[in-house]
């Protein structure tokens, strides 16, 4: 008789981190390093056959422990397949299929509700579309679609001369400045409140302990650059970026809203892509482009639209 699949938990930092790295769905996101940042509970399950896994995802919970919660700066945590590199297209897909049908039905059954952002490689989603399909009082999945732009580092295309004019212009303009590594954690986080304070956003206390925590973990762990850019007038744009073997992440960015109109932005983008190519990444992730103003702007840079999707699930409540 076949063994039933089970979902585990998984305690095991460096086997963790090792079925992330296998996994095509895998970034830094699941990383052990930076689930530990966002100092929250956060299981760590395996869909697994015996000792085979298939999959295996990070579940941040709430307080209770009642539910899976989608956690702000941290996307793509959902199902991270194991499947066998060399199996064919139809095998892979009946394989996944089976795999998050199982994890969706156990994740429903442990949890009274159910968040989670996947993956832009996960393009199958009926596991999720279908749960509960013919008694949908019981819950049900709303899928909401998301966006991301990915830059593909391995064509050797000169990027400025891909990006829209006016970036064009822009890098032109600060060409002068000076861009340096940074470790001004203190500076950064003054121009991340500014940024948000020039359009009337006050952000809340824990949002702004949870981007410290972050940046701090990830230049302690070595997986994350902080980068500035100086005018005369001073420092006028920081970014963090993130990076695991493929990719790297825009994460954060920061301003001086006085010197909006520098190019400062435009200039450290570049040298951030220019960077991650040097570093040897292969993609070069914008972290979504779901906002009309930011969305335009990192679609500017001409990356590759990607669609995923955040799915959401409450017991008893119908999409």
């Amino acid at each position: 008789m076949a063994q039933a699949m089970e979902l585990i938990e998984l305690h095991d930092d460096a086997a963790w981190d090792a079925l992330v790295e296998a996994s095509p769905q895998g970034t830094v996101f699941s990383r052990s390093a930076y689930l530990a940042s966002l100092a929250r509970p956060v299981r760590r399950y395996a869909i697994a056959t015996g000792k085979q896994i298939h999959a295996v995802l990070a579940a941040p919970e709430n307080a209770d422990g009642t539910a899976i919660v989608n956690v702000e700066y941290t996307p793509y945590l959902g199902l991270l397949f194991q499947t066998d590199p060399k199996a064919l297209p139809r095998q892979r897909a009946l394989e996944e299929f089976r795999v998050a049908e199982f994890a969706v039905q156990a994740l429903c059954e442990r949890y009274a509700s159910v968040a989670m952002s996947l993956s832009w490689h996960v393009t199958d989603i009926r596991p999720f579309l279908w749960h509960n399909y013919h008694e949908p009082q019981l819950g049900m999945f709303k899928t909401i679609p998301r966006y991301t732009g990915i830059l593909d580092l391995t064509s050797g295309e000169d990027f400025p001369a891909q990006a829209r004019a006016c970036r064009r212009q822009e890098l032109r303009k600060a060409s002068a400045f000076d861009v340096r590594e940074e470790r001004d954690i203190e500076q950064f986080m003054y121009l991340y409140a500014q940024t948000f304070a020039r359009q009337d956003i006050a952000l809340p206390e824990a949002t702004l302990a949870l981007v410290r925590r972050i940046t701090e973990a990830a230049l302690a762990d070595g997986y994350g650059r902080l980068a500035s850019v100086s005018t005369p007038q001073g420092t006028a744009a920081m970014t963090l970026f993130l990076f695991d073997s493929r990719r790297a992440y825009y994460l954060f960015a920061a301003n001086d809203p006085a010197q909006r109109n520098s190019g400062a932005a435009t200039r450290l983008m570049f040298e951030n892509i220019e960077y991650a190519r040097a570093r040897g990444c292969t993609e070069f992730d914008f972290v979504g482009a779901n906002s009309p103003n930011r969305g335009d702007f990192k679609l500017s840079f001409n990356p590759e639209l990607k669609l995923y999707f955040d799915v959401r699930y409450a017991r008893g409540v119908p999409a």
